[in-house]
């Protein structure tokens, strides 16, 4: 499936998702994959409908992972998508937004 809009990465949302996939392999093998999974879903919901999600701080925007405790938080910009951080919820809130 192609996608609709350009998707940018910041560095953290590299290692926050990396950090992530190996924590849930530690767990368990394959866990670290279904999580990949589920994050592309979530990006795929974000990429055909990037307004359908609620803002939750001036232009950020954010989405639930399925099956996870994590949320993508993202702003839609003229030239596509920005993924600002991939989040775990067991975290502190306000750390959500750098």
């Amino acid at each position: 499936m192609r996608k609709k809009h350009k998707f940018f990465y910041s560095s953290h949302t590299n290692r926050s998702v990396m950090k992530a996939f190996d924590y849930y392999e530690s767990v368990q093998k394959d866990l670290g994959d279904y999580f990949i999974l589920s994050l592309e879903k979530c990006l795929a919901s974000i990429d055909n409908n990037p307004e359908i999600f609620k803002i939750i701080h001036k232009n950020f925007r954010q989405a639930k992972v399925p099956k996870f405790p994590y949320i993508v938080l993202y702003r839609i910009i003229d030239t596509g998508i920005i993924i600002d951080n991939v989040f775990n919820t067991y975290r502190n809130p306000i750390k959500k937004i750098r």
